[in-house]
C-alpha cells in the first residue's frame, strides 16, 4: 500500500476523472452535484464517549427509513462518485445502513466509513467485500483505556467487542482497515492532566497491526467548535516519544501515520489562519445530515453554514437553489474557519490553480475521496 498516496487529499485533485469538473468549477460554473458526500444516516450513538466532540449533536434523530434511500437514489442522479458514511452518532445504528450501502456500491460509488467499531459484525461482509475502506475509531490499546475515554453510557467497556469485530474484518477485506487514535486527556479545573490516553500508542500500534489493520494513525483532538486541544507539554512529550518508538513496525502492507495537523499542534500552534476568502473544496464536496446539509464537517449543526433540510427536499434543489448560492457567498474561511481544517492543503492549491492555470497532465484515477 502507498499510504502517502491514498492517505492524502490535495494529491488527488489532479486525477483525469476530476480534472474537467474542477476547471470548470474554476471558470465559475456549478457542478450539478458535488463529488463525495459526506453522510451521517443518524446521530444516534451507543458509546458515551469523554468530551465527544459531537455530543452537541447527539441523539437527535435519524433520516426517516424510506427518505434515506430516496437521497440514495438522488446521489446516483446527480453522479456522485463517493461517500463517506459517518455521524455524529454510529453510522451503522440506521436500520437501513445495509440498503444504501448496497445500493451505492451497485451503482458505482465508492463507499468509506468512520465507525466505532462496536456493530462491525452485523455487516461484516458488506464492509469487507464492498467498502473501499473502513477507518475505526479505537483511541486505546487497552480494555481500561477504552473503557476511561469510551465506554456505553452505563460504563461498561466494548474494547473486546470492537478489536475481536476488526479482526475478523482484517481477515476477509478487500478495502483499506484503518485503527484510528485521537490523543484525548481528562483534566482538572487547574487544566493540569489527570488521565491521558497516549501511553497506549505502542500497545495500539502493536494491536493494529496484528489485527490485519493496513494503517494505524494518531490524531490530535479537536473541542466542539473544532479547534486543537493544546495537552500539556509532557503528553505532547510522550506522543513524540511513542511516534518514534513504533516506526519499526511498518513495512509494505502496515503504515504509522499522523497528519500534519498533529504536529502543529505538538509544535503549539493553536489557530491555522487561512489566506483565501471561499472554500472551493466545499464546491466539491459536503455534507448531509439529519439535521441539514451543510459546506463541512466543521460546520455541521450551524444554522448558518446550513444550504437546507434533506428531509423536506431533493438534494438537487438544495444543491442548485438560492439558499446554497446564498451561504457559499456568506463563508470566508479567512473569518469562519480559523480553526486547523483537513481541506486547508487543498484549499491551497486549488487557489493556486485558480491563479496560475492546473497542471498540462492529469494522474490516473485512485482514488475518489478527494
Amino acid at each position: 500500500m502507498d499510504g502517502g498516496r491514498e492517505l492524502t487529499l490535495e494529491g488527488k485533485l489532479n486525477q483525469a476523472s476530476l480534472r474537467e469538473r474542477i476547471q470548470k468549477m474554476l471558470a465559475g460554473q456549478r457542478g450539478d452535484g458535488p463529488w463525495v458526500v459526506e453522510m451521517d444516516p443518524t446521530t444516534v450513538c451507543n458509546l458515551a464517549c469523554h468530551d465527544c466532540i459531537s455530543a452537541n449533536l447527539l441523539h437527535h434523530g435519524m433520516f426517516d427509513r424510506e427518505r434515506i434511500k430516496q437521497i440514495a437514489a438522488e446521489f446516483v442522479q446527480l453522479g456522485v462518485k463517493a461517500v463517506v458514511l459517518i455521524a455524529g452518532g454510529e453510522p451503522m445504528a440506521h436500520p437501513e445502513f445495509g440498503t444504501i450501502s448496497t445500493f451505492f456500491a451497485d451503482n458505482g460509488i465508492h463507499l468509506g466509513l468512520t465507525t466505532n467499531g462496536t456493530l462491525i459484525d452485523r455487516h461484516l461482509e458488506l464492509l469487507a467485500e464492498r467498502f473501499k475502506w473502513v477507518r475505526v475509531s479505537v483511541d486505546a490499546g487497552t480494555n481500561d483505556t477504552f473503557q476511561a475515554f469510551r465506554p456505553t453510557a452505563n460504563g461498561r467497556s466494548l474494547f473486546d467487542q470492537v478489536i475481536a469485530n476488526m479482526r475478523a474484518l482484517g481477515r476477509i477485506k478487500t478495502g483499506k482497515l484503518g485503527y484510528s487514535f485521537l490523543v484525548l486527556s481528562k483534566t482538572a479545573p487547574d487544566g493540569s492532566v489527570i488521565q491521558s490516553n497516549v501511553d497506549d500508542i505502542p500497545a495500539a500500534a502493536r494491536l493494529a497491526k496484528d489485527i490485519g489493520c493496513d494503517y494505524f494513525e494518531v490524531k490530535p483532538s479537536f473541542d466542539m467548535m473544532h479547534f486543537l486541544i493544546d495537552h500539556s507539554q509532557a503528553v505532547h512529550q510522550v506522543v513524540a516519544d511513542h511516534l518514534r518508538s513504533i516506526n519499526h513496525l511498518e513495512d509494505e502492507h502496515f503504515k504509522i501515520i499522523s497528519p500534519y495537523t498533529l504536529a502543529e499542534v505538538l509544535d503549539g500552534a493553536s489557530t491555522q489562519p487561512k489566506p483565501y476568502t471561499r472554500c472551493l473544496v466545499s464546491e466539491l464536496r459536503t455534507v448531509v445530515a439529519p439535521s441539514g446539509v451543510y459546506v463541512c464537517p466543521y460546520h455541521r449543526g450551524n444554522l448558518n453554514m446550513s444550504m437546507g433540510d434533506a428531509n423536506k427536499n431533493t438534494f438537487s434543489y438544495i444543491w442548485t437553489g438560492e439558499r446554497r448560492t446564498t451561504v457559499m457567498k456568506r463563508v470566508n474561511p479567512s473569518i469562519h474557519c480559523t480553526f486547523h481544517c483537513i481541506r486547508h492543503r487543498s484549499n491551497l492549491l486549488l487557489e493556486k490553480w485558480a491563479a496560475e492555470g492546473m497542471p498540462a497532465e492529469s494522474i490516473d484515477d485512485y482514488d475518489f475521496f478527494i
